[in-house]
């Protein structure tokens, strides 16, 4: 019986290709087929606890490696060693370290003509000549069939794999139900004063126009200033990450508060696996990255029953364009941001336009869906020939 093996190409983050993959794992089992898949994971990695903890430690090949290369080399190695016929997904390889493992590694595997396939959730942008080089070359070796999570993504990482196989969004396990835990920590004193909270979940990384997946979470400060002048009571809420040296994006967010006088209404808390109790809380969602490939938090908080003011580009645009594009502001637009949020929460038609998203999320985000998709296209619904033909817009089928 043929499998889908999948290496991840990240190991210590909390981010949507993690929770994509857990998901997707998710999905073969809901199907019957958890039995076809195998994720390579590296030894005690928060990508190995975390899938254990989500439920689906009997699809884990764990690999002991004293780093993040040789962990990649040894599952690579590893890879190579089993039936020629399974198919091999490297899921966001785009670390530039990894280039010259791919490189290394694609003779060997293109000549055993294993099907090998690449799953892009970020740009694959560098900045820098060598790094955009060293990819082109790399990926040019390994030549794999890509998949990509937004048309958007798609035409960005053509440059780079022009064989794009399809164009999956996202699934999505978020769903809130009524309202029957306690606020989490950080969120009960924000209700207790009044404010409506204005959720942001999202890493807090490198911002500014080098950094390749800006969050752009600097113009949250200047809505919620917006909104203040305005005299409506919002309350920011970041929801993340901070792997910085020091969290000094997290201080420098935290000093722009205090100078526009909001230090008050913006909060940053520390990720979580559980951030459908946060949803259940919101009054809107708001995500403002200029270049995101997808978006995973706006389907979330559409699953969740949260309206979402989004950036009109990347991504975050392609999803909302579906079924909100009023819904949509320019992310360096401080005061549309606030107007969308002010609009949304007086609009007697936000909640038909709810629907109609959480019907579009249904339909293009489930588990199952997402499954199939994937198990189609790499010829294992069948035990088929993998499916060659090159699609650029989205594969839509029918919600389970």
């Amino acid at each position: 019986m043929h499998k889908l093996c999948i290496v991840p190409g990240s190991h210590h983050s909390l981010g949507g290709a993690l929770v994509t993959l857990a998901l997707l794992a998710t999905g073969f089992k809901r199907c019957g087929e958890s039995g076809r898949l195998c994720i390579v994971v590296w030894a005690d990695s928060f990508t190995e606890k975390y899938l254990r903890e989500a439920g689906h430690g009997d699809c884990l090949q764990v690999i002991k490696a004293r780093s993040e290369l040789g962990f990649a080399a040894r599952a690579l190695g590893w890879v190579t060693g089993q039936s020629r016929d399974i198919p091999l997904l490297l899921d966001n390889w785009t670390k530039r370290e990894l280039m010259p493992v791919i490189a290394a590694a694609a003779p060997i595997l293109r000549l055993s003509g294993r099907p090998v396939y690449h799953f892009c959730h970020d740009l694959g942008i560098s900045e820098n000549l060598l790094g955009k080089l060293g990819r082109k070359f790399a990926f040019g070796c390994l030549s794999p069939g890509v998949l990509c999570n937004s048309n958007f993504t798609a035409g960005y990482v053509r440059t780079l794999m022009a064989d794009i196989r399809g164009v999956l969004y996202q699934p999505v396990g978020t769903v809130c139900g009524n309202v029957a835990t306690a606020p989490p920590v950080g969120i009960e004193p924000l209700l207790h004063s009044g404010a409506r909270v204005m959720l942001t979940p999202a890493r807090i990384s490198a911002e500014g126009a080098k950094a390749p997946n800006d969050k752009n979470l600097r113009a949250l400060v200047a809505v919620v200033e917006r909104l203040k002048a305005a005299g409506h009571h919002y309350h920011a809420v970041i929801v993340g990450q901070d792997r910085s040296p020091g969290q000094v994006q997290t201080r420098m967010l935290l000093e722009k508060a205090a100078h526009l006088g909001v230090s008050n209404r913006f909060t940053i808390l520390p990720p979580t696996f559980a951030i459908e109790e946060y949803y259940q809380y919101a009054h809107v969602m708001v995500t403002l990255a200029p270049r995101e490939p997808f978006g995973r938090t706006v389907v979330e908080a559409i699953a969740c029953g949260v309206p979402v003011v989004g950036s009109h580009s990347g991504g975050i645009g392609e999803i909302l364009g579906h079924f909100a594009p009023e819904w949509r502001v320019a992310p360096e637009d401080p005061a549309a941001a606030a107007q969308a949020i002010v609009r949304i929460a007086t609009d007697p038609q936000t909640p038909s336009i709810l629907a109609r998203g959480q019907t579009w999320v249904a339909t293009h985000c489930s588990t199952t869906a997402y499954a199939r998709q994937l198990m189609e296209i790499t010829g294992l619904a069948s035990d088929a020939r993998p499916v060659r033909t090159k699609r650029t817009s989205p594969l839509t089928v029918d919600a389970p």
